[in-house]
């Protein structure tokens, strides 16, 4: 895209020294006391920029040139230099330079000359054909001029200040032609591009369609509020919100029985588990007692065999014979083994008889705990039968109401939307059927805005609020009905007072020409405001590191090498003055306003009446 930027202003005229004000590319502040020419700047360039003077609106290097004859603006290009030169009080100016793409000529301040200035300064845009803006809601258009647009990055001291939006041109360019060449800028549509309001037919067609809709949706509405209203009548409770909080008072005390309830089945069933152990001892010692009691018997029964057997034949003679040569031998006997069986045998029968006494104690034991277990799960069977047939089926039933409760105070939500609803469709059906249908069609140019590229703009606004410490700087945006800022739902006037207008119509115009840099739309390359600080005044107990004049030119500063700026500010109200640094495209100029002392003022030879 095209850009360009000031490179050079020289002031000349004879028996004069020329005046020569030199600009970079980045940051350009011109700073001094008062009546030293700093807005004489902005006014030559504004004079080569093609103003023409009325009475109303004069020009300063027109009605006071002190013997000075013409100003030359060299501008810098992507394809090299072009110088405008005009004399003061004509109307004519000479094109030349190094750039072959704008033709060298000599051009009228005038827009309806056959040879425009405008023409050149369209083109140094990237704008070669002509276009039609729209001008009035009736549909009138006029050419797109460089004078429509040069309010968006050319701040004049007369106009930077003014309470009306610093989007529109200052002048009589109308409530439509300024937003209608900013459209063009941001988007590409001119006159051509928009579309034409519906004609009366069809808006009445469309209105009619659009009253039956409403009308259709409040009778709906009020069908559905009568349902509604029968369905709670019909409930017969007063207050819904009583009986609910009612039914939950009693689940909650229902839960509670319920969770103490399973709490003592669990105990229960922790004390049967502990008995059936028990049990499960007894009957193992019970089994061991009884093969002990057999063992005991088996044992009596062999040794009283033994016992009684030797008795038995102890009157017997018995032969023996010996094993090598068989004679008869004599069979001496033994009593000592019968005499310890003996012994033996009533050993074991007196354990036997305490094993039945043990046996019987276990039995005793045994019986105990098989009764402690029955008369346990005769408690459990208890407490189940209350949870499962008692407790569950009320809380059941107490959900029931609940779920029932619920179902009403969501009729009664429902009731409350359908009643708003209805209220607002026999409101919106009000204003359809009293609505003045239009004859003739206007142009509404702001209907034609979309919203994604003011919220764009809406974005980089903020962004240098913030950065500038502007209170409520989140809350900015564009009201499309007056085409200016406000914050915080106020106009610029009324929530910042008027003494920041100024500095609040410099960053609106500064974040506007931002953003259609960055949106690679037409747009030159510079950016300059005459005054933006002079009118703004800060509370004294604010640190000079939080004033918005300190952040706002720290922004500049921040940013000085994204594009041209050119302040031109009162040295006194300046928070303080940046050094000059090529490095990081920071230059100042700065006026004495003392003759002894550095450069005077703008014009050579030229000094306020008590200097002279």
């Amino acid at each position: 895209m095209n850009r360009f930027y000031i490179d050079k202003m020289v002031v000349s005229g004879a028996g004069h020294k020329d005046s020569i004000i030199d600009f970079h590319p980045g940051l350009n502040l011109i700073i001094g006391p008062s009546n030293t020419g700093k807005s004489l700047v902005t006014d030559c360039i504004d004079y080569v920029f093609g103003f023409t003077p009325k009475p109303d609106h004069p020009s300063k290097i027109v009605d006071n040139n002190n013997g000075y004859e013409k100003i030359a603006l060299h501008l810098r290009t992507n394809a090299g230099t072009v110088i405008l030169e005009r004399k003061l009080g004509d109307s004519k100016i000479t094109v030349s330079g190094t750039d072959t793409t704008i033709e060298h000529d000599t051009y009228s301040t005038s827009n309806s000359a056959k040879k425009s200035i405008n023409t050149v300064f369209l083109q140094l845009l990237g704008i070669n054909e002509p276009h039609k803006i729209l001008s009035s809601e009736s549909g009138n258009t006029q050419t797109l001029t460089w004078r429509s647009i040069l309010h968006l990055f050319f701040m004049r001291q007369a106009d930077i200040a003014r309470e009306s939006s610093a989007l529109k041109a200052p002048g009589s360019f109308g409530k439509t032609a300024s937003p209608a060449a900013l459209l063009y800028l941001l988007t590409g549509q001119d006159a051509d591009n928009l579309e034409k309001p519906e004609n009366p037919e069809v808006s009445k067609a469309k209105r009619k369609a659009l009253t039956d809709y409403i009308r259709d949706k409040a009778e709906r509405s009020s069908k559905r509020r009568e349902e509604l209203e029968q369905i709670l009548s019909d409930t017969g409770t007063p207050n819904l919100q009583d009986a609910l909080n009612k039914i939950q008072e009693e689940i909650a005390a229902l839960q509670k029985e319920l969770d103490a309830a399973s709490t003592e089945s669990k105990r229960l069933m922790s004390q049967i588990y502990e008995q059936n152990g028990k049990l499960s001892e007894c009957n193992t010692v019970v089994h061991n007692f009884s093969v002990l009691r057999k063992q005991y018997q088996s044992d009596i029964r062999r040794l009283g065999f033994i016992v009684d057997g030797k008795i038995s034949v102890s009157g017997l003679s018995t032969k023996k014979h010996c094993p090598f040569c068989d004679s008869e031998m004599k069979s001496v006997a033994n009593p000592q083994y019968i005499a310890a069986s003996a012994v033996e045998l009533d050993k074991i029968k007196r354990h036997l008889s305490e094993l039945e006494e043990a046996q019987n104690d276990i039995e005793k034991q045994r019986k105990i705990v098989i009764d402690a277990i029955s008369s346990l799960e005769q408690q459990k069977k208890e407490v189940d039968t209350l949870i499962s047939e008692k407790l569950n089926p009320q809380l059941a039933v107490f959900k029931d109401q609940l779920e029932g409760h619920l179902m009403l105070m969501r009729f009664a939500g429902e009731l409350e939307a359908v009643r708003q609803n209805e209220t607002q469709y026999k409101s919106e059906l009000f204003e359809k059927e009293t609505e003045e249908v239009p004859e003739n069609p206007k142009y509404n140019i702001f209907s034609y805005y979309d919203y994604d590229i003011v919220h764009g703009f809406e974005e980089k606004l903020v962004e240098i609020l913030s950065a500038s410490k502007v209170g409520g700087a989140t809350t900015a945006r564009l009201n499309m009905t007056n085409f200016d800022i406000e914050i915080g739902g106020l106009s610029k006037a009324v929530s910042m007072g008027g003494g920041f207008c100024g500095i609040l119509n410099t960053i609106t115009t500064l974040a506007m020409s931002s953003y259609l840099i960055e949106k690679d739309r037409n747009a030159p390359g510079f950016f300059a405001a005459d005054s933006p600080l002079t009118q703004l005044s800060e509370a004294d107990y604010i640190e000079q590191r939080n004033t918005i004049k300190m952040n706002f030119i720290q922004y500049l500063i921040n940013h000085a090498s994204e594009r041209q700026v050119i302040i031109i500010e009162q040295k006194k109200r300046m928070p303080f003055i940046p050094q000059e640094n090529s490095e990081n495209n920071i230059h100042v100029i700065e006026f004495s306003g003392n003759k002894a002392s550095g450069r005077y003022g703008f014009l050579n030879d030229v000094y306020n009446q008590e200097d002279r």
